[in-house]
């Protein structure tokens, strides 16, 4: 952190700013920062291509580095007037330059330590508070990461949430861990709440750390820019604050359907299709069938074409995203799949059953019988793809209808994975979460549930667990005693064949 100038020192940058040089530096270093705001707006809502504005920026950078360069010219300078060197320490691998009260100022880079530089000489033009810093650090990742629109919304959603406005226009380079903790405490300790049955609510701990994502955003990137040396984060522990969320997994009744729910969504479904706002072609319910029987994504199924139903199984490797943007939103064709965060690897192959062969020639058939001409599985009669926020609406506004409480694709994800894919097939860990596209321990924590009739499962089990026992004791009371038989254990591939 740059040391606090002295009233000397301020009255020598008070009377340099009467110099009509350095304030006409000052107004254009000012116009410069407005114009590149300007572009970055436009970039956000997508008014300009990252290929026109790339120019644009690269020019007024340069011109901002200049006017900096010039702005220290003028105020970073010996006794005799001369310019203070500003030298490059290999050994560091930092910029340095030696002070009027003969210490050193450090920086990663030479126009890092020029900002340190103008703060230093009160000419800084930079905002430290937390919220400015937060929207500089998600520009940064928007214009240098593969993140979709839907993650910075999320991480703005979350600091609106937990950044109150004290925190929000606090400098950056004053925070501290402890600050952070007993912030931290106060918050969660705040956001609990009574319900009529006297029973004190907390947040979920996914919130919380969604909260904590926040806080990575803005401190690796006041770290990366160099504004602060050290990060308060790194001697934050998230076990303390455990303690104060809703750590509990949820129940299998709040995220995943048992099979008689979901053949009760098949059926309204069916239903629906028939309906005449629909004329037989409900391609929205369609899309939940598909849903139910592969797991895929909300995303995945707008963006799945004809191409990628194969002989024996599906592709998916592709989805759809969308940009925010002035008067509603973007929605373009990424070839790749969430898991796989920007970088195509080919996505992932889920076997094409005869309930999903039959599905997918349903709706092939009809598409042909409406002459509608398409390259995307689902899509409205004029041939355009389906959208993801309508798809989600749709199913959300079914769920309802038939009393559900829970109401998201997800659920459908989860619900394969346990019912069928775990519970039936008993594949292992790591096939199930190769057909669905994630990590094996994203698979174990978040995707295996009980299914809610294990209990009936559990008693079938146990009753023909005694008939079979009972079989064996009227062959030969004592033909059991030296013999261990061993089921005979299926391949996963039989077992996937058998299943579908």
């Amino acid at each position: 952190m740059v040391k606090k100038i002295n009233i000397a020192e301020k009255s020598l940058a008070s009377a340099l700013l009467l110099k009509p040089d350095i304030q006409q530096f000052l107004d254009q270093l000012k116009q410069i920062m407005n114009l590149e705001d300007n572009l970055n707006s436009c970039l956000r809502y997508g008014t300009i291509s990252h290929a026109d504005a790339a120019p644009q920026l690269l020019m007024l950078k340069r011109n901002k580095y200049q006017l900096k360069q010039k702005l220290i010219d003028e105020v970073h300078v010996t006794n005799n007037g001369t310019p203070r060197k500003i030298e490059y320490k290999e050994n560091k691998c930092l910029w340095y330059t030696m002070m009027p009260d003969k210490r050193k100022l450090y920086g990663k880079t030479r126009e890092i330590l020029l900002d340190k530089l103008m703060e230093y000489y009160g000419l800084a033009t930079l905002d430290f508070k937390m919220k400015t810093v937060f929207e500089q650090a998600l520009d940064h990742k928007d214009r240098t990461e593969a993140v979709d629109a839907e993650t910075l919304y999320h991480l703005r959603a979350s600091f609106g949430r937990f950044i109150d406005e004290e925190l929000c226009n606090t400098d950056i380079r004053s925070i501290t861990c402890d600050m952070l903790s007993e912030y931290t405490l106060k918050m969660l300790r705040r956001a609990q709440w009574v319900d009529d049955q006297g029973v004190t609510h907390k947040v979920k701990k996914k919130a919380y750390l969604d909260y904590k994502s926040v806080l990575n955003v803005i401190f690796q990137y006041a770290l990366l820019k160099d504004y602060i040396a050290v990060n308060p984060l790194s001697k934050f522990s998230n076990k303390v604050f455990y303690k104060e969320c809703d750590c509990a997994k949820a129940l299998s009744s709040e995220k995943i359907f048992s099979e008689e729910e979901l053949i009760r969504i098949k059926e309204e479904v069916r239903s629906r299709i028939n309906d005449k706002r629909h004329k037989g072609y409900f391609i929205n319910g369609y899309a939940i069938l598909l849903a139910i029987e592969t797991g895929m994504r909300a995303g995945e199924l707008p963006s799945l074409k004809w191409t990628d139903i194969k002989s024996n199984h599906i592709h998916i490797h592709s989805q759809q995203l969308s940009k925010r943007q002035k008067g509603g939103k973007d929605y373009y064709y990424a070839d790749w799949t969430k898991n796989e965060k920007g970088i195509p690897m080919g996505g992932r192959k889920f076997p094409l059953s005869k309930a999903i062969n039959d599905l997918l020639s349903e709706i092939r058939s009809l598409q042909k019988e409406k002459g509608i001409v398409s390259e995307f599985v689902f899509c409205h009669e004029n041939g355009e793809w389906i959208k993801t926020d309508a798809y989600i609406t749709c199913l959300r506004r079914l769920l309802r209808s038939l009393n559900y409480n829970v109401t998201n694709n997800h659920a459908f994800r989860m619900s394969l994975n346990s019912n069928v894919l775990s519970a039936k097939l008993g594949l292992p860990a790591a096939k199930r979460a190769e057909l669905l596209g994630h990590s094996v321990e994203t698979n174990l924590r978040y995707y295996t549930y009980a299914t809610k009739d294990s209990m009936d499962d559990l008693v079938n089990l146990f009753d023909s667990n005694c008939q079979e026992h009972a079989k064996t004791q009227e062959v030969s009371p004592r033909s059991h005693q030296n013999v261990v038989v061993f089921s005979k254990k299926e391949s996963s591939e039989h077992l996937i064949s058998q299943a579908f």
